[in-house]
């Protein structure tokens, strides 16, 4: 059969096209500019975005900033004044990049921190927050997986003598039916199946056409760039009437309502959930407590200057609580081990407001962390 030669000169000039469009949004998601940001969620985003992260993330963990770990209770502070990443980027000055959301557990922050393991050293300012409910999970939902370990940190880790084998065992025991996607690196280890081999085609399609879509959209500033500079740390901060901030906390913190009435839980959460919650009556799970104790380890041995806080539990709207004493006992033995100083806000006298639901600190209790991590930090 003859190939019509017009035919062929036109798909040849839409290949060109294609490739001139798309070359230089891939070139540039390769060489990603410094950009100061406060608060990341997640891993999730086009190749550019994750280049960003992983950036900031870098330059944190090499002295140039507090770095703020944790899970939900960072990603739903945004709005609260005293957030870590809100007070002291904003009140004291001091650079401050946190990173957490739903179900970040053990081996997430694990993995996480050994991804950036060339960063880790002495310079490296890191505080931990760890919530005692952590250690009882049962591993985290794919769907939460697959948003903190694209390619870009997940293939570095499969040559990780820790890793390798907990990044392998998660992936050979998820149910596929509750699989999102999965990158093609991570299907050498779970399996190919027709339906996640098509989501994930699908979601990478969809991520390049955004990549390329941004990348000409930001023209349309005319050369204004909305990078945030990385702001000057500050050698050291003083005068910091932590009473006065108190007092500016229990007033912002009037607006949810917490009283006994509600569990001093906020009023509106209370009002869709009026009955006191059994959490976990399973055992703490012996993995979590091992990539927990491998963490520990590996900043130990980087000599990473780290704190730990440990998060309270509303005892008001949780039932036995007193079952996560063993699992609060178990940190506090392996990070006295390892010489780690830390702050245990569930061994003390609950404070009422401190949480807004069962689990989540509100301005008051971030007033009690800051005041700790200011004093911790500036030395």
């Amino acid at each position: 059969m003859k190939i019509n030669k017009a035919i062929l000169l036109h798909v040849s000039m839409a290949i060109l096209a294609a490739l001139v469009l798309t070359l230089p949004p891939f070139i540039n998601s390769l060489q990603p500019a410094l950009k100061f940001q406060p608060l990341i969620k997640t891993m999730e985003g086009t190749r550019k975005v994750q280049s960003e992260k992983m950036a900031t993330i870098s330059h944190a963990l090499n002295g140039n900033a507090i770095f703020f770990l944790g899970a939900s209770e960072v990603s739903t502070s945004e709005d609260e004044h005293f957030a870590v990443y809100n007070f002291f980027n904003t009140k004291l000055h001091q650079p401050t990049v946190a990173y957490g959301d739903s179900f970040v557990d053990n081996m997430t922050q694990l993995a996480l921190l050994t991804r950036f393991k060339q960063e880790l050293s002495p310079k490296t300012k890191l505080v931990l927050l760890l919530s005692p409910d952590s250690f009882f999970f049962d591993g985290i939902p794919p769907t939460i997986f697959a948003d903190h370990f694209p390619d870009s940190v997940f293939k570095p880790l499969m040559s990780d003598a820790t890793m390798h084998p907990i990044l392998t065992h998660y992936l050979t025991h998820i149910d596929p039916q509750d699989v999102d996607h999965l990158t093609f690196s991570q299907m050498h280890i779970f399996g190919w199946h027709y339906k996640i081999v098509w989501r994930e085609i699908k979601y990478q399609f969809s991520s390049f056409c955004e990549l390329i879509r941004n990348y000409f959209l930001s023209f349309a500033h005319f050369g204004q760039s909305n990078m945030q500079p990385w702001p000057a740390p500050r050698d050291s901060w003083s005068n910091i009437d932590w009473n006065a901030e108190l007092q500016l906390a229990q007033q912002l913190n009037r607006a949810r309502h917490e009283s006994a009435a509600t569990l001093w839980m906020d009023k509106d959460i209370f009002a869709d959930d009026k009955t006191v919650e059994d959490w976990y009556t399973a055992p703490p799970s012996h993995p979590e407590q091992e990539a927990f104790t491998a963490m520990i380890k590996l900043l130990h041995e980087r000599q990473v200057n780290v704190v730990v806080i440990i998060d309270p539990l509303n005892s008001w709207a949780l039932k036995n609580t007193e079952k996560f004493q063993p699992t609060d006992r178990f940190i506090q033995q392996t990070l006295k081990k390892y010489d780690i100083p830390y702050f245990d806000m569930y061994d003390q006298i609950y404070q009422p407001g401190w949480n807004w639901d069962r689990l989540h600190p509100t301005e008051l209790a971030w007033v009690a962390m800051d005041h700790y991590i200011a004093e911790a930090f500036n030395k």
